[in-house]
């Protein structure tokens, strides 16, 4: 009896973990997030998206179906940008889209 307790609370801990990771969904931008996209278009530090975290930096990548090659962080004027180079599965094309990471660099 008592292993077949222990058998049930593995098994309930189990079904609890994973139904606690299937309704996990993924990151997702502000509300304004319709803002976000349309108030800039990423193209250099003037245009580029304003943004809370690396993660809304890969979900804007995602709504815009662009795949991230490599990062690398500039700073201008002492403003720090996430410059994400990135293609489009589609097109094979390959650019560079401007983060700026102001709201967050430096504050962990």
């Amino acid at each position: 009896m008592i292993l077949i307790r222990r058998s049930f609370r593995r098994w309930a801990g189990l079904v609890l973990l994973a139904a606690a990771v299937g309704s996990m969904s993924a990151c997702v931008l502000p509300p304004d997030a319709p803002t976000v996209l349309a108030s800039a278009g990423g193209t250099g530090p003037d245009d580029a998206y304003v943004v809370s975290s690396v993660a809304q930096e890969y979900e804007v990548l995602r709504l815009l179906g662009l795949e991230m090659q490599q990062q690398a962080l500039h700073q201008i004027n002492g403003k720090p940008f996430d410059v994400l180079t990135v293609s489009d599965p589609d097109t094979g094309e390959t650019r560079e889209v401007w983060f700026d990471i102001s709201r967050f660099f430096g504050r962990y």
